[in-house]
């Protein structure tokens, strides 16, 4: 009886051990028993799997900085944009393989400005050294311009320091462009100090007096740019009176104009009749790249001195015209007849001498200067004989000019003047 007790409680261990593997190997392996569905599970889960492999792999810089180069034929702009993300190791590859590139090909340049230029946000010391290594003086000293503006956004006092050592020996105009860099770059983090660094600039020369003029305008705008137009005005009117401060204001009611000209303008009446004419002229000119009959209007009402209205009035025709070539005729036949608006006919018949040369010469004929008169008679003849040589030839003919006049304009060679005025 005990034997048959035994293989009866073996056969129920066994049993029992079976369905125990069965479960367990259902739960590891549910694709078996669950047929086509855990199979397509298994095959959803595979590419994430190789997904998260792939992001979490980064890739070596070689391969990072050889598909920039490569991106670089196709599209510079984005090829520095993504080198902007690289480490500085990477960048420095990148550098060298920048540097490799042979001076003809278009990309080199730019390359290695941009990528010193962003070396400069933590080493600009060691994007100087390289810029040196460029080869072209023209594209070291442009690369070294934004190198310095960056430095001198993050650490001003510092790129100032080297400056004064550092640009001693450098030619004059080279030595300004870089200063200029500097406090451009100061101006965009701490305005209010680069004001006042710039205002110890050293002006024993020109080109020294210049470049600290150019820096304090430099500065002005930014601070305009930045909301500060408050404190650009009370720094400006601070000042002593003299060429440096004319000029500040200038600049100030310049940047001023470009998004409120009517505020810029009640400034600058508030000024007074003794305001300079370069005041009022950068007033409406910036006025008139927008509104120019605005411009005009006010300037209209205006009692302004001989050389303030010449220039003020050249300013608002010289942009008008590039708008409409028949308002800003309107408005000047709407003006009393003075030798100060020679200079605004001009403007407008150098612009109408392209457009309706007959028209033009009688805007010409009108000029009071004899000098003004005649240069611009010259200049309609050329363009009036070149476009239309039967009707100038009539015109000619018909005229009541000497035989030297006629002659002198059917010889007439086109100008070209030179400054904004033309």
């Amino acid at each position: 009886m005990k034997l048959p007790k035994l293989f009866l409680g073996l056969f129920i261990w066994l049993a029992t051990m079976g369905a125990a593997y069965y479960v367990g190997l259902n739960r590891i392996n549910p694709a078996e028993s669950n047929g086509g569905e855990s199979t397509a599970a298994t095959q959803t889960r595979a590419p994430l799997n190789k997904q998260r492999t792939e992001i979490a792999t980064p890739a070596t810089p070689s391969d990072r900085t050889r598909a920039i180069m490569a991106l670089s034929q196709q599209d510079l702009n984005e090829a520095l944009l993504q080198a902007g993300e690289l480490s500085e190791s990477e960048k420095r590859i990148l550098l060298a393989e920048a540097f490799a590139l042979p001076s003809s090909d278009y990309r080199r340049a730019g390359m290695l400005r941009e990528l010193l230029r962003q070396l400069a946000e933590t080493l600009p010391r060691d994007a100087l050294a390289m810029a040196d290594k460029i080869g072209s003086r023209r594209e070291t000293e442009r690369t070294r311009i934004a190198i310095l503006q960056v430095w001198a956004e993050n650490d001003p006092v510092a790129a100032l320091a080297w400056a004064e050592l550092e640009l001693a020996n450098e030619p004059l105009r080279s030595q300004s462009n870089q200063l200029l860099a500097i406090y451009r770059g100061y101006a965009s983090a701490n305005p209010k100090a680069a004001f006042a660094a710039a205002l110890a600039l050293p002006t024993g020369n020109n080109i020294q007096q210049r470049t600290q003029t150019a820096a304090l305008e430099t500065i002005i705008a930014q601070q305009i740019e930045s909301g500060g137009l408050l404190d650009a005005k009370l720094q400006v009117e601070m000042l002593a009176d003299g060429a440096t401060k004319n000029t500040l204001l200038s600049e100030l009611v310049d940047e001023w104009a470009e998004y409120d000209p009517q505020g810029a303008a009640a400034y600058v009446e508030s000024l007074g009749a003794d305001a300079p004419a370069s005041i009022t002229t950068r007033l409406v000119g910036e006025w008139a790249e927008n509104d120019p009959a605005a411009a005009a209007a006010w300037l209209s009402a205006r009692e302004l001195d001989e050389d303030t209205l010449s220039r003020a009035s050249t300013a608002i025709i010289r942009e008008w015209t590039r708008y409409d070539m028949a308002a800003s005729a309107e408005w000047l036949n709407s003006q009393p007849s003075s030798p100060a608006l020679d200079r605004a006919v001009m403007s407008y018949t150098y612009r109408a001498a392209q457009e309706d040369p007959a028209n033009a010469m009688t805007w010409a004929e009108s000029i009071g200067n004899d000098w003004m008169r005649t240069r611009m008679m010259q200049h309609v003849a050329a363009s009036w004989k070149n476009d239309d040589p039967d009707s100038f030839q009539s015109y000619i003919q018909n005229s009541e000019f000497d035989q030297a006049q006629k002659k002198q304009l059917q010889e007439a060679q086109p100008f070209r003047g030179r400054g904004r005025g033309w």
